[in-house]
């Protein structure tokens, strides 16, 4: 394949890798965890980017070739905690997609004042759409990707500059109303607007210039941190996170009281194409993986079912179902957005430890390479007690990966012997 990505075409995809679902509920859920104090969890989880990040692409350019974060792993620490890995992004996928789901249906509810049971069923419906696109072997393409990243950028910006005028200082006060610990509970959700840095080591064979790939990516953390940082401002400055429509879609209620109902409107259907576009690209990557992950035999081997038109459908569907059940888990049993993005947020976190922890071992014989490594892993490592009783999630998939690989490693001795 001929590498043509220059080097604002990279920028503008590494944006709209990490530049997704996060903006739209997260500042309002961050802020009614530690309030006003939340802005030092944007601006931590910005600063851990740093060194992650660096120490990341520094792997990627030495294995340009290689699949992802998952071989970093296996080349770090072995099949099992390749394998092990893999799980964990599945799993990611697998009760993840129903946040991004409920986060589309709130932002199209909030300001058409839907009530909660009609939020579900739209983002049930919301579900479908890209299981049947990806069945019929349809695929957004790149530059449909960067339209709507430039999109989301736009109406950021826009949403941004809006609200300044909104700001009253006496929103800031108090400053840290619910203790010291809400600052790190607040950046547990924060980090789930960070990930989708590993996805960018796959990219940096298509570019023209390697030396294009680290300017790239400063370029993208730079533009992303300040309008995550400004976002969370002028939401805490505005007090939108005050309200239950805002703590499920500050960015619409945002909208609203700035311009009127009809930017809300308009910011909940662009949202929802945000929405459809993340969830489209990482279905097909998660059916991809989860085939992948049985064809090598770390996963049911159920899994390994492909259609006419070279789709895992079956992993598809598997998804979709895990995805529906959770819907209905959190519908049934009351659990909030908020609360619900701990579990693939938390599953992230235990990637990028495992990741970092392979960033050092890998970069040691570099001197810079091994610090960024060290501050990375050290950073993730110290968000992850915030997770409290999330770590639950992890600690099952992790039993559930290394049950299985056990009972299919016997059972191979069996027919052996």
């Amino acid at each position: 394949m001929t590498s043509r990505l220059s080097y604002a075409q990279g920028a503008a995809m590494f944006t709209g890798v990490v530049l997704g679902t996060g903006v739209l509920i997260l500042p309002g859920h961050a802020a009614r965890i530690a309030g006003p104090a939340s802005l030092l969890s944007w601006l931590a989880v910005s600063l851990l980017s740093v060194p992650l990040v660096y120490a990341l692409v520094r792997l990627a350019i030495r294995y340009s070739d290689f699949g992802g974060v998952a071989t970093i792993v296996q080349r770090a620490f072995g099949q099992t905690a390749g394998a092990l890995i893999g799980w964990f992004f599945f799993a990611q996928i697998a009760v993840g997609w129903s946040v991004v789901s409920l986060t589309g249906a709130g932002y199209v509810g909030a300001p058409l004042g839907w009530s909660r049971g009609a939020q579900y069923l739209f983002a049930l419906g919301f579900m479908v759409v890209p299981v049947v696109l990806n069945l019929l072997g349809l695929k957004v393409s790149g530059y449909a990707s960067l339209v709507f990243s430039g999109a989301v950028l736009l109406l950021l910006v826009v949403t941004i500059v809006f609200a300044v005028p909104h700001v009253r200082a006496e929103a800031f006060h108090p400053a840290l109303p619910h203790g010291a610990s809400s600052i790190g509970a607040a950046a547990v959700l924060v980090f789930w607007a960070f990930l989708g840095w590993e996805s960018l080591t796959s990219l940096v064979p298509e570019f023209r210039r390697r030396s294009d790939v680290m300017r790239a990516t400063w370029t993208s953390l730079a533009v992303i941190s300040v309008v995550y940082l400004a976002l969370a401002f002028v939401t805490i400055g505005t007090e939108t996170y005050r309200s239950v429509s805002g703590s499920d879609a500050p960015l619409a209620t945002l909208m609203n009281e700035s311009i009127g109902l009809g930017a809300g409107v308009t910011t909940g259907v662009v949202a929802c194409v945000i929405c459809a576009g993340v969830i489209n690209v990482y279905l097909a990557s998660a059916a991809r993986l989860g085939y992948a992950l049985a064809r090598d035999g770390v996963m049911p081997g159920w899994l390994r079912a492909l259609s006419g038109r070279g789709v895992p459908y079956r992993s598809t569907l598997f998804l979709f179902c895990s995805n529906v059940v959770v819907l209905a888990v959190s519908y049934y049993g009351d659990v909030p957005v908020g609360r619900l993005i701990l579990a693939p947020t938390t599953l992230g976190i235990c990637v990028y430890v495992l990741v970092t922890l392979s960033c050092v071992k890998l970069l040691w014989p570099d001197p810079l390479g091994r610090w960024a490594s060290i501050v990375a892993a050290a950073s993730c490592l110290a968000v992850v007690p915030f997770a409290a009783t999330a770590l639950l999630v992890p600690a099952v998939v992790t039993a559930l990966c290394l049950g299985y690989l056990l009972l299919t490693r016997r059972s191979r001795e069996l027919v052996d012997a």
